[in-house]
């Protein structure tokens, strides 16, 4: 059964999973009740990465039948959202269908700015800076994300296939 105050977040980047499992906890917060990573390696196909592995789907998807689990414990409503491996793979239909089949995770593939927009509202929950001018820099596994931002904002954002994995 399904509970209204409790959220479950799943992000599928290139090298891990994240899951957050949350309680909202009335205006404005929500209390986190489970967080978990696991090194999934989704983007190990190449330099490219235009093509996702049969192993590192196999590793994403057991990965994403456990946090479905443990969504499913807390009651938790759950979204998952894919990154730049899963968004730029031509086979990415393949982990989309046995994630959905498998695991019973539904995924939406999110672009590049709206990657950083996300970024964007979390460091705003995290830091006390939502009257600054920021300029945020999320260096991580496929792609780096840039923003420029204010009070909730996005004034401008990029999204960069400038990381250490591609360039090795």
């Amino acid at each position: 059964m399904t509970r209204p105050d409790v959220l479950a977040a799943i992000d599928i980047g290139t090298n891990s999973l994240h899951l957050v499992v949350a309680r909202v906890s009335g205006p404005p917060g929500l209390e986190v009740v489970e967080r978990e990573k696991e090194m999934v390696r989704l983007g190990s196909g190449g330099g490219d990465m235009k093509h996702l592995d049969d192993g590192a789907i196999d590793r994403g998807i057991a990965v994403l039948a456990r946090f479905r689990e443990v969504a499913d414990v807390h009651g938790a409503r759950l979204a998952a959202v894919a990154t730049s491996a899963v968004r730029e793979a031509e086979n990415r239909s393949v982990f989309l269908e046995r994630a959905r089949a498998e695991a019973g995770v539904d995924i939406e593939i999110i672009s590049g700015a709206e990657e950083a927009r996300l970024i964007h509202l979390g460091i705003l929950q995290a830091v006390p800076v939502f009257d600054q001018t920021l300029l945020l820099c999320d260096i991580v596994g496929g792609s780096t994300e840039l923003l420029v931002g204010k009070k909730g904002e996005t004034l401008a954002a990029r999204s960069r296939k400038l990381v250490a994995i591609r360039l090795t």
